[in-house]
């Protein structure tokens, strides 16, 4: 069986939780996602919404009461606030009830509203990502709204675990801002031993006193790859360019006797420079067949289609097909496997149905 199978979760979603419903239901809990959002996008509510049974939101938020009364798991999303009384929610001993909250309820901002782009912002994601010199840069989609809602979804795993042991449900409290603050976990630890404040390094990895380069040109793409101090992998980087009559002065520098960290930057940019022509001359897949070869510590970027295409994550099953109203189309599996075994989970992007439509839980088990 799966691992959730029996388990009962209603979703109110605004943003926060729709990710971690999405995860409860590929574990296979039967997952009631009733959406406040209207300014999902139709991509955005295919990759979050496939796998729950989904209703519209109702006028009368009474006949919510139905659902909740048969739920084990409640994810309530108060990004706008809250919409339900808090004494509906005593009476069942038994419900593990998440709610996520933009801010912790008795932080400074309690109450106030957030976007995926103010949480992105507050978090000092954006602080840290781009050019030093440009304004900060959003991760593309809704990278907060993505990280509260794999803590909703471990949060709730948490209380049913619990619950396994003492048969009592809880309430767990998520806070969307520490969400996305666990990311950027680096800079506030820095910040705490250091009292240095991060910046934006652009195309930069700094170490020490010099910064080396990540992403570089090639003849037909691009490669990820930085200079570092791994003797053996920088000496087997420079013995291909010397195959090559291409690696220069870095065919007289001792590896093992120097620290990169250590060097001026000139000189390291005058190093990266001959790497930068080499890469240049080369096409991706050929450097990433070195790299795999050799150990350069090299790695391809695809772009999209290519990873739609690519034959290795083909063979690795990262792609499952969804079926929808327009057909099948596939999408990247799920971040996690388990060996429970069982039946696969549930993969289709229901139509949105009238919440006086549903008919008990018992219909969908």
């Amino acid at each position: 069986m799966s691992q959730l199978q029996g388990i009962r979760v209603l979703e109110l979603s605004d943003g926060l939780v729709d990710l971690g419903g999405r995860m409860l239901a590929e574990l296979g809990a039967t997952v009631i996602s009733i959406s406040r959002r209207d300014t999902a996008t139709p991509a955005r509510e295919l990759a979050w919404g496939h796998g729950k049974h989904r209703y519209s939101w109702p006028d009368d938020m009474s006949s919510l009461f139905p659902v909740l009364a048969g739920a084990d798991m409640f994810l309530e999303d108060r990004r706008r606030g809250a919409v339900l009384p808090e004494n509906l929610l005593v009476e069942n001993d038994r419900l593990i009830h998440v709610i996520a909250r933009p801010y912790s309820a008795d932080g400074p901002r309690s109450g106030h509203v957030a976007t995926d782009l103010t949480l992105m912002a507050q978090s000092g994601l954006m602080h840290i990502t781009g050019d030093p010199d440009r304004p900060p840069l959003r991760f593309p989609g809704e990278q907060a709204y993505a990280l509260t809602g794999i803590q909703v979804a471990t949060a709730g795993l948490m209380a049913l675990h619990a619950r396994h042991r003492t048969g009592q449900g809880q309430r767990v409290e998520v806070s969307a801002l520490q969400s996305t603050t666990l990311a950027n976990y680096r800079e506030a630890i820095m910040y705490e031993w250091t009292g240095r404040i991060g910046t934006r390094t652009g195309n930069r990895l700094v170490r020490g006193k010099s910064g080396v380069r990540q992403v570089w040109p090639c003849a037909d793409g691009y490669v990820t790859w930085s200079m570092i101090d791994n003797p053996n992998m920088m000496r087997a980087v420079v013995k291909v360019l010397e195959q090559h009559d291409a690696a220069g002065e870095l065919a007289e520098v001792d590896w093992a006797a120097i620290l990169v960290a250590d060097m001026p930057q000139d000189v390291i940019d005058r190093w990266q420079s001959i790497l930068e022509a080499f890469f240049l001359r080369h096409p991706k897949n050929q450097l990433g067949q070195w790299s795999l070869e050799l150990g350069w510590g090299l790695s391809v970027i695809q772009d999209l289609e290519e990873v739609r295409e690519s034959d290795h994550l083909s063979e690795r099953g990262l792609f499952v097909p969804i079926a929808t109203d327009a057909g099948t189309t596939r999408l990247p599996g799920p971040l996690f496997g388990h060996g429970a075994g069982g039946r696969a989970p549930d993969r289709t992007l229901l139509p949105k149905m009238p919440l006086n439509d549903f008919p008990g839980w018992e219909a969908f088990e």
